[in-house]
């Protein structure tokens, strides 16, 4: 068997297209194999890590953005606080602890102690607001409508368990 080191090696220029038959045969072989499909377990062209992850993002939040928007008139409170995916608001969100997602999941999706959501499972006889009387206590109604929730100082008002936790009062 020989090995490299006794292989003698020399290097040549050879200058192109100077009709060299081994150019001619590479040149020809190179041509047919233009043409034809890639057969191999490799892909037939470099594609980064990076760029393959970019894409992969990119479609997946496509993907949930049209999911998001052909719910159609479902999920009505929850569309009026949260208009698509948000990547800053996901990550936000995560900062959460258990009980502050539990919280913000339950205002935003209406699935929560207030009086409209406890009507409609038949435990409350009312769903008018516990503090004004007027409208139906939903997400929406305390937190942007209420006059009687806006006059007061959230410090002296908690009328759920959770709300002095997650005010932060």
């Amino acid at each position: 068997m020989i090995s490299l080191s006794d292989m003698r090696w020399a290097f040549f220029w050879v200058p192109g297209r100077a009709g060299i038959r081994g150019n001619e045969i590479a040149n020809g072989l190179a041509r047919g194999g233009t043409p034809l499909r890639f057969l191999g377990p490799k892909l037939a062209l470099g594609v980064s890590r990076r760029d393959l992850q970019k894409r992969l993002s990119h479609w997946l939040a496509n993907q949930h953005g049209a999911q998001w928007r052909g719910f159609g008139d479902t999920q009505r409170q929850t569309r009026e606080f949260i208009s698509g995916p948000s990547l800053g608001t996901r990550t936000k969100f995560m900062t959460f602890d258990r009980i502050q997602s539990r919280v913000v999941t339950g205002l935003l999706m209406g699935h929560d102690t207030l009086r409209r959501h406890l009507y409609l499972l038949g435990l409350l006889d009312s769903p008018l607001c516990r503090k004004c009387g007027v409208g139906e206590e939903t997400s929406a109604y305390i937190l942007c409508e209420c006059e009687a929730l806006a006059s007061l100082n959230m410090r002296t008002w908690a009328p759920f368990s959770w709300s002095r936790r997650i005010l932060g009062v």
